[in-house]
């Protein structure tokens, strides 16, 4: 049995990682009943979670209808994404000087793992990789407003570049990709670290768009 304070939390995990699967499509109705019922939980939790995902963009919530997982559209996936490029490369540059030596070596090793799953094909564990990766980054800028603004664009970029990433990027060019990143970071170059970041979602976005 859950404990009370994780039913919310669970329940994201619970929609997000079916969206990620394929199990939810976009476009689907979330039924809170329905939630309720297969998590064997209470309405409110639910409810509130159902609340969290609107506020993150991934559901979108239509008056005496209800919940709906996000259409993927050109729109949508050039303003997600220019925009978690514009936070992130900010809150990277904002804590340029907090890496260590060690944290390098953590970022390497993360990517190792990414580049592993990558090959391997394993969609959401390589996902939630590439989330770790980015979060061990940006989670370091002193400003708060900044972290809490960019976690909540993570979701719902992650949930875009799951369905597309393998089209449009092999293994070696995902390694390519984060590997200057991390470049930057041991250069202390902040300016070229955030300009590296925005063109790291940018250029991401525009190969997805000319997929749609």
């Amino acid at each position: 049995m859950l404990e009370k304070s994780t039913y919310r939390d669970h329940v994201i995990d619970y929609l997000y990682n079916s969206i990620l699967s394929g199990n939810i499509n976009h476009g689907d109705r979330i039924v809170e009943s329905l939630v309720s019922k297969e998590l064997g939980i209470s309405r409110a939790p639910v409810r509130e979670a159902l609340r969290e995902l609107v506020a993150e963009g991934i559901l979108i919530y239509k008056p005496q209808v209800g919940y709906f997982v996000i259409e993927i559209t050109k729109q949508q996936v050039l303003n997600t994404y220019e925009t978690r490029g514009v936070l992130e490369g900010f809150a990277a540059r904002t804590a340029i000087n907090q890496f260590t030596e060690e944290d390098i070596d953590t970022l390497y090793e993360i990517l190792d793992n990414m580049e592993k799953l990558a090959f391997g094909n394993k969609h959401i564990e390589f996902i939630n990789t590439g989330h770790q990766f980015h979060e061990f980054i940006f989670t370091k800028s002193p400003n708060n407003e900044a972290v809490e603004f960019t976690k909540k664009l993570s979701l719902k970029s992650h949930i875009f570049f799951n369905r597309y990433w393998m089209k449009i990027y092999s293994p070696e060019n995902i390694r390519k990709r984060h590997e200057s990143i991390i470049l930057s970071i041991k250069n202390k170059d902040g300016r070229k670290l955030e300009e590296t970041i925005r063109e790291h979602y940018s250029s991401t976005a525009r190969k997805i768009i000319n997929l749609l």
